[in-house]
């Protein structure tokens, strides 16, 4: 057997046909932000799912460049995370943010509109907040339209310099491996032939996978928090800083004629049956816990401000049932998640035309 792993490790090392796993070296220190993207970054996305060409604008987006606003341009910021940035097997033309800007276009006459992608892989909404109010003032934006995953974002607003970039990675000051994952990634960066193995198992057994093992080792503790009834010191302090953030991001669109429109992303295993059955056993066991109480937190604190929200569970949880949105392996959409997410949006803003278009 160790002569049959050399001999692999040695054939596939010559013809160069293993997956280069491993994280983006794209991102650059900012000391506003903490940190961004590149300006003009161009690499290789690989997971055991996909591997997709990626790049970023001279404005450090994964968007198209862009020029000045002409009279007729209706700009959409969207701020988010990840899920926005959207790099996870799709193409940037299929992006929710790119697919919304074709169907806006595709029902105006008058109006060209632009949905300027300002995802950022890790951002918190602190962070979006001053995006907005250092770069994204620089689009002239009419709308904001702010992605919020309950996943992470809750705990990042309550983090604090958390992540730092070293040579153009982007790591944690806080958080610890464990054994497992530290044995995963070596082997992953020194063994070519362990990157085959894996990718290949993985993508055979994926289902298998998805229901008995990520719902085991994959659903952290900061997570199943944000269900617990009643809430602890940790879940409260998250929750009361992202309204505290969302407070400030308001006065400062407000007072702009900038509108506010926010969309709110579930995790998988809300949308999931079956994943969501996965997460309670593991997870909640027999406390009392409310799966929506994060979606709910976001969605009173925008009807109390007379902002428009759009809380993508329930449409994505009916589409579930005939579709899969989500990668198996890793918890972002995949291009059907994309394409739904989008068509949810575009949906809920032409149905208030006062959204999408500019006061006379």
């Amino acid at each position: 057997m160790a002569v049959f792993l050399v001999l692999l490790e040695i054939f596939v090392r010559v013809f160069g046909i293993a997956p280069q796993y491993g994280p983006l070296k794209m991102f650059e220190k900012d000391e506003q932000l903490d940190f961004r993207m590149i300006p003009n970054f161009k690499g290789k996305f690989v997971k055991q799912e996909f591997e997709i060409e990626i790049h970023t604008n001279s404005y450090g987006l994964r968007d198209e460049e862009y020029s000045g606003k002409k009279p007729n341009d209706y700009n959409i910021l969207a701020l988010g995370d990840s899920f926005t940035w959207g790099a996870y097997g799709t193409e940037l033309n299929q992006t929710f943010a790119k697919i919304l800007e074709k169907k806006l276009n595709d029902n105006s006459k008058s109006i060209d509109y632009r949905v300027i992608n300002a995802g950022v892989p890790s951002y918190g909404t602190d962070q979006q907040l001053a995006y907005l109010k250092t770069h994204g003032k620089k689009f002239e934006p009419d709308m904001v339209l702010l992605n919020f995953f309950v996943g992470n974002d809750f705990f990042d607003n309550a983090q604090k310099n958390e992540l730092t970039v070293k040579s153009n990675l982007l790591v944690t000051n806080k958080l610890e491996l464990g054994k497992t994952e530290k044995l995963r990634n070596f082997l992953l960066l020194n063994f070519h032939s362990y990157r085959i193995i894996e990718k290949g198992t993985t993508s055979l057994f994926a289902n298998f996978i998805q229901k008995n093992i990520k719902g085991k080792i994959q659903y952290w503790e900061k997570e199943a928090e944000l269900f617990i009834k009643p809430l602890n010191e940790d879940a409260k302090k998250q929750f009361e800083m992202t309204r505290e953030i969302l407070d400030e991001m308001n006065s400062y669109l407000k007072p702009r004629n900038i509108k506010f429109v926010i969309a709110v992303i579930p995790l998988n295993y809300q949308v999931n049956d079956d994943l969501k059955q996965s997460f309670i056993k593991n997870n909640l066991g027999d406390k009392e816990f409310d799966i929506e109480q994060p979606q709910k937190v976001i969605t009173e604190w925008a009807k109390e401000n007379n902002i428009f929200v759009i809380d993508l569970l329930p449409y994505l949880a009916e589409l579930e049932k005939d579709h899969d949105l989500y990668w198996k392996l890793n918890a972002h959409f995949n291009v059907e998640g994309n394409e739904a997410v989008a068509n949810i949006i575009f949906e809920n803003l032409s149905n208030n035309k006062a959204l999408v278009t500019r006061a006379k």
